[in-house]
């Protein structure tokens, strides 16, 4: 028996060696990488530089590393650059051949080669990769074809609308910042586009991300549609009322005072619509906010007592008379609304 324990601690003692050696030399390959990196990266640097001040030469670029340092220092700058130079340094690429290799990488079978296709072509935001892109939609990774819709997004025509949107409403569930990104390109490039998601009939979580973006962007085309949205859930009721008070939407006052008198509904989507009905400043529901100040729910109230701040003398007027209310909760958020 000790002959045997004896045999296993010494097997184990070798495997620990093995592994701690064989832990050092890819240590050791991966520190020679990154130095063997580093110094491809001034020149390539250097190389960018020239061409962008003006040298009409196309850097002499032969092997896959020296290519591959140019391309990702072309790539970080092209996050910088606008304009003229930003379309030259396109061009400097596409010539070079980079946006074929991508696209061609597009349909690699490694996953990891095609995200960073992917990502080489959003960087560049060609035109000549839309049907590539457009493929890469029904790419089995996740990454892969929300970059590819995240671009369609910005350059495809309006036939890649659609599939965009559909795009985007097949990952919602399992990647809702990634379909939020979409959304979000398609809201800055082509407002209207966002109508469909909008729609009652659209995926909630969907539904609930173009509003957001709706509200954050200000698109007063869709005021009412995010109206409409108020007779939703609560959730939705939520973010349409923001996005209403962002845009500033005066028509939407009676709406949103429904909305925030209704006591079947959560005190926070009554209070979001309050303190729209602040940011919107029709002092025309300066009675239903004086009602919701003095109401049960803290969380309206307290919207309601900042809302009659914004909303100039009458508003104050209003907050001096609920200071004066037997309630000491009242009393305390009036007095201090009035004082900020």
């Amino acid at each position: 028996m000790r002959a045997v324990l004896a045999d296993t601690v010494a097997g184990l003692a070798l495997a620990v060696v093995l592994l701690t050696a064989f832990i050092i030399v890819v240590r050791g390959r991966a520190v020679g990488r990154r130095r063997q990196e580093a110094g491809r990266r001034p020149p390539a640097e250097r190389l960018l530089a020239e061409f962008l001040v003006g040298s009409p030469r196309v850097p002499p670029v032969t092997g896959p590393d020296e290519r591959a340092a140019l391309l990702h220092a072309a790539l970080e700058a092209l996050a910088d650059l606008r304009g003229s130079e930003r379309t030259r340094l396109v061009e400097l690429l596409d010539q070079l051949g980079y946006a074929r290799q991508a696209i061609s990488e597009l349909a690699d079978r490694r996953p990891a080669v095609r995200r960073r296709a992917a990502e080489t072509l959003a960087a560049m935001a060609s035109p000549a990769a839309v049907p590539a892109l457009t493929a890469g939609l029904a790419d089995r990774d996740l990454l892969v074809r929300a970059t590819c819709a995240r671009v369609l997004a910005d350059i495809g025509g309006e036939e890649s609308v659609p599939l965009v949107a559909a795009a985007a409403g097949r990952d919602v569930l399992v990647a809702p910042g990634a379909a939020a990104a979409v959304v979000l390109a398609l809201g800055q490039r082509r407002p209207a586009a966002l109508a469909p998601l909008l729609d009652p009939g659209a995926p909630p979580e969907l539904r609930a991300i173009a509003i957001t973006i709706v509200g954050g962007l200000r698109l007063v085309q869709h005021a009412p549609a995010l109206q409409e949205a108020l007779g939703d859930s609560d959730t939705i009721a939520a973010s349409a009322a923001r996005g209403l008070g962002m845009i500033g939407e005066s028509q939407a006052t009676r709406a949103l005072a429904r909305l925030a008198l209704d006591e079947q509904r959560s005190p926070s989507a009554r209070a979001d619509a309050v303190t729209a009905l602040g940011s919107i400043g029709d002092r025309a529901e300066i009675h239903v906010l004086e009602r919701l100040i003095a109401g049960a729910d803290w969380p309206v109230q307290a919207a309601a007592a900042r809302a009659l701040a914004r909303l100039g003398p009458p508003g104050l007027a209003a907050l001096h008379r609920a200071a004066r209310s037997s309630q000491p909760q009242v009393r305390e958020l009036a007095e201090a609304a009035a004082q900020s």
